[in-house]
């Protein structure tokens, strides 16, 4: 009985992912008919389009959204993976940057431009369903408190990223791939997949040292060394396997087997440096970078020291705990921990190796398969917050977001639709703290009004991609 009721659900969660696509569509559909956009958008905020002569420039405008076609959901990153995809790496040095798994994808199923976003999608899609039947805390009885959860995920602004032709969701596709084989007491599914997940994007160092970092946490209590070699062995070992193996196929191309790094240090200027200050260029990003740094890593951390604390101060047993012996509450505690270091490794690679300026952080944190741990198995402490609390800390933190979004006079400081992707996530929090409160009939209400205005802020940004300027990310 219930196999069944989890087979259909997945079935539900399945339509879900489709309907939510396709809803996605319909809304930039209707915003591009000047009845509708004049009606709504173009009395909230500006759009974007390329100048008729010199489709270099970009304006802010008010007109209805751009079109989609081959070339115009070619922009960006988008424009390496697919040159690679087509020539390899022998169109310039700085293609080595990009790691291969993406676009030799691409280039084996013969998907043209236009669709290659509804793969990346689905690919997506089917992440979060992984995720989402191993990662809640608990158990939840409510059949509409699940599926709002489950909603919410798939709906934040940030996800717009899995629409485009990059590597991201080949990404987060793999790493599930890899929980489900740990799930399934499978290593040979965890290493072929963490294999692969490691040369879809050069993400090997914030992940093998999130690894390491976590593993010599817990060797600290239990103190067996044998057990930590051999863990941290059985993680490392497909991750680093994958990335030798792409160094090794830049070497045969290239002539050097760290071509890679000299890539990254010739045209990225990844040199470390202490930043003087805290700088951010990418407008539309930017609330969205504030929320991550008060709404996310800092309660994060708390959580993580706090579970630390009482581990060491615990009169438990010493005996460790491994994941790969099919303990699945060990496995999911293991996950949500190597999400928070990876969380707090990305921000920390961001201020001190991109001299102190926040572009990018909510990809690499939002747009991850460590964010969907994090989401899922999160939810439960956020349940469990009590609602004095949780005012005190939303009021405590909404201080130094908003000293944060007024003070950057390049990215204009005053409070406007730039910075909606911060209220939008906080709204979208605060409503699912608020589903235990609900009756079922209120929360589908509200979680249709949310899925509304989140899909809204996912066409507008996917809009200024169509447009060349892509300065969200």
């Amino acid at each position: 009985m219930i196999f069944f009721r989890v087979f259909s659900e997945n079935y539900l969660k399945i339509a879900i992912i489709i309907g939510l696509f396709l809803g996605t569509f319909l809304i930039f559909k209707m915003l591009q008919r000047p009845p509708i956009y004049n009606a709504t958008l173009k009395n909230i905020t500006h759009t974007y389009a390329f100048d008729s002569v010199n489709k270099n420039c970009i304006w802010k405008v008010h007109q209805p959204y751009y079109y989609m076609d081959t070339i115009n959901t070619v922009h960006w990153d988008g424009v390496i993976y697919k040159d690679i995809r087509d020539n390899y790496y022998t169109n310039g040095d700085w293609k080595y940057g990009f790691f291969p798994l993406f676009p030799m994808v691409w280039r084996f199923l013969h998907i043209s431009s236009l669709f290659i976003g509804l793969f990346n999608y689905l690919l997506f899609g089917l992440s979060v369903l992984i995720i989402s039947n191993f990662f809640f805390k608990e158990k939840i009885k409510s059949f509409t408190e699940r599926f709002c959860v489950f909603i919410t995920l798939l709906i934040l602004p940030p996800i717009v990223t899995y629409y485009l032709p990059y590597a991201d969701a080949l990404t987060t596709f793999t790493f599930s791939m890899g929980i489900w084989g740990l799930m399934k007491k499978k290593y040979w599914i965890y290493f072929v997949s963490i294999f692969l997940f490691a040369t879809s994007r050069p993400i090997f160092v914030h992940v093998g040292l999130a690894f390491l970092t976590l593993d010599l946490l817990y060797y600290l209590k239990h103190l067996n060394f044998k057990h930590f070699i051999k863990e941290t062995t059985l993680k490392l070992l497909p991750l680093v396997s994958g990335t030798l193996l792409v160094f090794l196929l830049f070497y045969i191309n290239s002539g050097s087997f760290f071509k890679y790094f000299e890539v990254i240090n010739k045209y990225w200027k990844t040199s470390f440096s202490i930043p003087n200050q805290i700088s951010d260029w990418s407008i539309e990003s930017f609330g969205t970078n504030v929320f991550i740094l008060f709404f996310l890593i800092a309660p994060s951390l708390v959580l993580f020291f706090k579970h630390f604390i009482n581990l060491y101060f615990s009169k438990n047993s010493k005996v460790p705990q491994g994941i790969f012996k099919g303990d699945t509450v060990s496995i999911k505690d293991y996950f949500f921990y190597i999400s928070i270091i990876y969380f707090t490794g990305v921000l920390v690679f961001t201020l001190f190796y991109q001299s102190g300026t926040l572009n990018g952080l909510n990809r690499y944190i939002f747009v991850s398969p460590f964010f969907l741990i994090f989401f899922f198995y999160g939810y439960q402490y956020l349940k469990d917050i009590s609602w004095r609390v949780l005012i005190f800390s939303v009021l405590l933190l909404l201080i130094p977001s908003f000293i944060m979004l007024t003070g950057f006079p390049e990215l204009d400081p005053e409070i406007n639709f730039s910075d909606f992707g911060f209220f939008i996530l906080l709204m979208d929090v605060l409503f699912l703290y608020s589903l235990k409160y609900m009756n079922d009939i209120v929360r589908v209400l509200l979680m249709i009004l949310l899925t509304l205005i989140n899909l809204t802020l996912v066409t507008y940004l996917y809009n200024i991609y169509l447009c060349n300027g892509w300065i969200y990310t």
